[in-house]
């Protein structure tokens, strides 16, 4: 095949990474994602696409809701002192029986078991705020119904500052482009609080696109 046919095959890309992320989604080949050994349901773009935005971002702080087995957490961990030597990690779960040993073993993840709606999430994230100084990645990825989601943004709403990261994951179910019938998820709870605080964030449209697919569409977002 000529170059110019290649391109002229690929010219619908959209319809080229719509098939694709249906095929990395529901061949469920992110239920074997790990790192390090620990499983981390995840886009491996996204996992790369994060890296790249804390090497920019330089944060002293990354705050995860839903923890499940820590493999997430030990990626930002290990990935985010590689940055700054002094980051630390705060994953909140409503439990914490499946985190693997190692994650345990890492002392810079602090894990908290509580809903990530609870106000002394709010709390801690403050008090660690106090404490480590400094830019803030936060990443929600815990419980997947609008309702939920929504909820965490505006719990977080209290605690966020301009320049801080969000990236609100799980936006591509509910046939966004997959899992259709799922019913309202994350991606229609951005929209509802971007139609509640509008001038709350800018949307990183640049960054979500790098890859091609993301599960976190409309989800990587900039305080202003």
């Amino acid at each position: 095949m000529k170059q110019n046919d290649f391109w002229m095959d690929m010219s619908d890309s959209n319809d080229a990474t719509e098939k694709y992320h249906g095929w990395y989604y529901n061949t469920e080949v992110w239920l074997g994602v790990k790192y390090l050994g620990v499983p981390c349901y995840k886009s491996v773009a996204d996992m790369w696409n994060y890296q790249e935005i804390l090497h920019e971002l330089k944060p002293s702080l990354i705050v995860e809701f839903g923890t499940r087995f820590g493999g997430s957490a030990l990626f930002f961990s290990v990935t985010g002192r590689a940055i700054n030597p002094d980051l630390k990690v705060l994953s909140v779960d409503i439990g914490h029986e499946d985190v693997d040993g190692r994650v345990y073993a890492d002392p810079a993840i602090y894990l908290q078991t509580s809903s990530s709606t609870d106000p002394a999430v709010a709390l801690r994230i403050r008090s660690m705020r106090e404490q480590f100084p400094g830019p803030v990645f936060f990443i929600l990825d815990s419980d997947h119904r609008k309702d939920h989601v929504l909820a965490e943004m505006e719990l977080l709403r209290t605690v966020v500052r301009s320049g801080d990261y969000l990236v609100v994951e799980d936006g591509n179910i509910n046939g966004n482009p997959v899992l259709p019938g799922w019913g309202e998820g994350p991606f229609e709870a951005i929209r509802a609080y971007q139609e509640r605080y509008p001038d709350d964030y800018r949307d990183d449209a640049e960054r979500e696109a790098k890859f091609g697919f993301t599960f976190a569409p409309g989800g990587f977002l900039i305080k202003r």
